[in-house]
C-alpha cells in the first residue's frame, strides 16, 4: 500500500459575490455572466495572472486534474462532465476534470477528492473550483414566485402517492426549503440559541465585514470582473467587491428584517417539536424566527484553489500557504440540515487526532446564523473570538458551491495573519449533509 503524501494549498482566487435576483435579473451585476463563465474567468486570472506574477512555472498542462463543483447542475449549468469550463479557461484536452454535487459542499468536497487523490499518489497538481450562479440557474418561476429546483412550491414532494418516499418520514418539503430547515433546527434548540442571539450574530457579521472591506483586506483574494450597474445592464463597470455588505448595520436594522419562515405550529413543517403557546413564550412572536438579517443572501460566484503535493512544490516553485491535514463529512436529518456541521467537524478532527481545543480559528459557514451558533455551543468553540473574525456569509454572500473554498482559503490567510497554527472550516449542506477540512499554517 502506498504511504500518504502531504497535500498543500498552493494559491486561491474568487470572483466577487453578487446578490442573486432571478425575478429581477437586472439587479444582480453578474445577471449577464452564466455560472461557467463565473468559474471560468477564476480558472483565466489564475493562470493567466496570479501564478506567473509569483514566480511560479506552472502552467495549464502540467495540472494533473480540475474537479468541479455546483449544487444545481441542470439547465445551463450542465459542465459536460466538467469539461466546460475548463476549455473556456483554455485548458488543453489531456487535463481530465469531473464534476461533484454535494450540494452547498459541492466545491469543498473537490477540495476533498483533490486530497485523497494526492495523498494517494494518483494526482501531482489538482484544481478545485466551486461555482452557482442562482440568478440564472433554476429558470422557472410560478405564480411569480422562485421555486425550488424549478418545482412549484406545491408540488415539492416527490412522490405524493408515496411509492418510493416515505414523506412522513423524509419531510420533503420541508428537506428542500432551506429557511424552514432552519426554523425545525432554531426550534430544537430554543434552549440553546436565541432570536437575540441570532440578530446579534447577523448584526456581528456586516460589521467585521464591512471592517474586512474597509481595510482592503479581500483585495488579496478577489479578482476583478466585468459587470454592470444595478438595475442597468448597459452600463458595464468592474465588479471589485462582494455587494452583499451592508455598511453601519446595527443590532436594531437586523432585528427589525422581515420573516421568512414559518413556525412549526403553523404548518412549517411536519411534526412540530413545540406548541404555539411554547413557541410564544421562548420566541415572543406568532412570526418565523429566520428572517432575512439573520440568514445568508442568495447569492453568485465562483472559488478556486490548488492543491499540490511536496513534488509539485519543487517542480513548480510554488509556494505553499498552508498543508491539508484532514477532511470530513457526515449525513444528517434532511430537515434540519445544519446539524451537518458537527459530525463532519468530529470526523476532521478525529483524523487529524486533534481536539477542538487545538484549533487556533474556525470558519464555520453562516448560511443561517442558527446553524452557525448551533454549531460552534455543540462543538465549544469561542465563537466571539475565533470563529469568522472577517465576517461571514450573512454579510459576504452566499454562492453555495462556491462558499466552502472561499472558507477553506479565508481561514489559511487568517492562520498566517495571526500566526497560528491549526484551522477548521465546515459547512451544512443540503440534503442534509455536512463537510470539514483541517488545515495547518507552515510558518
Amino acid at each position: 500500500m502506498k504511504e500518504a503524501k502531504e497535500v498543500y494549498l498552493v494559491d486561491h482566487v474568487r470572483t466577487p459575490f453578487s446578490q442573486a435576483n432571478p425575478l429581477d435579473p437586472a439587479a444582480d451585476v453578474f445577471s449577464e455572466k452564466q455560472g461557467l463563465e463565473l468559474a471560468a474567468h477564476a480558472l483565466l486570472d489564475m493562470f493567466d495572472n496570479r501564478i506567473p506574477n509569483k514566480g511560479s512555472t506552472l502552467k495549464r498542462e502540467d495540472v494533473s486534474e480540475v474537479l468541479v463543483g455546483s449544487a444545481l447542475l441542470q439547465h445551463e449549468h450542465g459542465t459536460f462532465g466538467g469539461r466546460i469550463p475548463i476549455f473556456m479557461a483554455k485548458f488543453p484536452f489531456h487535463v481530465p476534470a469531473t464534476v461533484f454535487d454535494r450540494q452547498d459542499g459541492s466545491g469543498m468536497t473537490t477540495l476533498h477528492v483533490g486530497f485523497a487523490n494526492i495523498s494517494m499518489g494518483y494526482s501531482d497538481v489538482v484544481v478545485s473550483v466551486g461555482f452557482d450562479q442562482f440568478t440564472r440557474v433554476p429558470l422557472h418561476t410560478y405564480d411569480g414566485k422562485v421555486t425550488v429546483f424549478g418545482i412549484p412550491p406545491d408540488k415539492l414532494m416527490l412522490d405524493p402517492d408515496n411509492k418510493w418516499y416515505n414523506d412522513d418520514l423524509y419531510d420533503w418539503k420541508t428537506s428542500r426549503l432551506l429557511f424552514q430547515s432552519a426554523q425545525k433546527l432554531a426550534e430544537e434548540e430554543a434552549d440553546h440559541v436565541t432570536k437575540e442571539e441570532m440578530d446579534k450574530f447577523g448584526a456581528r457579521s456586516h460589521s467585521l465585514a464591512e471592517k474586512a472591506l474597509e481595510s482592503g483586506y479581500f483585495k488579496e483574494e478577489i479578482m476583478s470582473l466585468k459587470g454592470h450597474e444595478v438595475g442597468d445592464t448597459d452600463a458595464q463597470i468592474d465588479i471589485e467587491t462582494d455587494q452583499s455588505i451592508k455598511k453601519a448595520v446595527t443590532l436594531e436594522n437586523i432585528a427589525s428584517m422581515p420573516s421568512i419562515s414559518t413556525p412549526g405550529w403553523a404548518g412549517g413543517y411536519k411534526n412540530p417539536v413545540i406548541s404555539k403557546e411554547e413557541y410564544l413564550k421562548k420566541f415572543g412572536t406568532e412570526e418565523g424566527i429566520i428572517t432575512t438579517g439573520n440568514s445568508s443572501p442568495i447569492s453568485n460566484g465562483a472559488s478556486l484553489c490548488i492543491i499540490a503535493s511536496k513534488n509539485a512544490l519543487e517542480e513548480y516553485n510554488l509556494k505553499p500557504i498552508s498543508k491539508v491535514i484532514s477532511i470530513g463529512f457526515a449525513g444528517v436529518d434532511p430537515t434540519v440540515r445544519g446539524r451537518g456541521v458537527l459530525p463532519a467537524s468530529q470526523m476532521a478532527l478525529k483524523h487529524a487526532n486533534l481536539t477542538v481545543g487545538d484549533i487556533d480559528y474556525f470558519e464555520i459557514n453562516e448560511s443561517f446564523s442558527v446553524v452557525a451558533l448551533n454549531a460552534a455551543k455543540k462543538l465549544g468553540i469561542d465563537w466571539e473570538n475565533k470563529m469568522n473574525i472577517h465576517g461571514g456569509a450573512i454579510a459576504i454572500g452566499n454562492p453555495a458551491s462556491a462558499t466552502g473554498l472561499r472558507i477553506t482559503t479565508t481561514l489559511a490567510r487568517i492562520l498566517k495573519e495571526k500566526k497560528a497554527k491549526y484551522g477548521l472550516a465546515a459547512m451544512s449542506c443540503g440534503g442534509g449533509q455536512g463537510t470539514a477540512v483541517v488545515i495547518e499554517n507552515l510558518d
